[in-house]
């Protein structure tokens, strides 16, 4: 890929390496290194910028990931230890609207439900969630109300046992929580749809 070379006006020495293409720019000094190295670095960045990338598997990369979107995909879900489905009972997401939407149902059976009722297709697998409560820290709290006080101020505040003991009673009444997709478990719906996505390598683009 072709590079600019940007220089101070008035001076012969580059400055800034800029890709031919897109015309972002690379500065040597970013690098830890001799000018010669880190001239070369900003260069040899530059020359690659707008370079076309491939996938391990072929796959023409537009982005800035290193892999594509099936290999991540089967990367994560070889890391992920396989939960069973029978002994799993809460919440789950997965590539489909949802019982909840985005994705997050109550349960297994409630997005299988959720997708025969969408007419979408029952993914080969989903991932557990954890919850996260509402919670309010009263020890951090207290921490931000003084931080921007006199260095004392932290000593001086009165009844400070009752501040916390009030949140974490008012804490435990709660009832709102969060769940998340935990990607490093995974549970298989569909044994033979899950080979597939496992087994199947991406087809190179054209």
């Amino acid at each position: 890929m072709e590079v600019r070379e940007l220089t101070f006006k008035g001076e012969s020495d580059p400055k800034l390496y800029a890709c031919g293409k897109c015309g972002k720019a690379y500065s040597p000094k970013v690098y830890a290194a001799r000018d010669d190295i880190s001239h070369a670095a900003a260069r040899r960045t530059a020359e690659e910028c707008c370079k076309p990338r491939f996938c391990a598997c072929g796959t023409e990369l537009d982005t800035s990931w290193t892999a594509c979107a099936p290999c991540r995909e089967r990367k994560m879900l070889a890391k992920a230890t396989v939960i069973d489905a029978t002994e799993y009972k809460g919440p789950v997401s997965a590539k489909c609207n949802g019982e909840w939407g985005e994705g997050y149902s109550t349960d297994i059976g409630a997005m299988i439900e959720s997708c025969h009722d969408a007419g979408e297709p029952v993914p080969a697998y989903c991932h557990p969630c954890t919850c996260r409560p509402l919670k309010i820290d009263p020890v951090n709290l207290l921490e931000n109300a003084t931080d921007d006080m006199h260095e004392a101020a932290a000593d001086q505040v009165v009844d400070a046992d009752e501040l916390v003991a009030f949140i974490t009673a008012w804490n435990k009444k709660q009832t709102c929580v969060t769940y998340y997709e935990d990607w490093s478990r995974v549970i298989i719906i569909d044994q033979l749809a899950f080979d597939d996505i496992m087994n199947r390598a991406a087809e190179p683009s054209r």
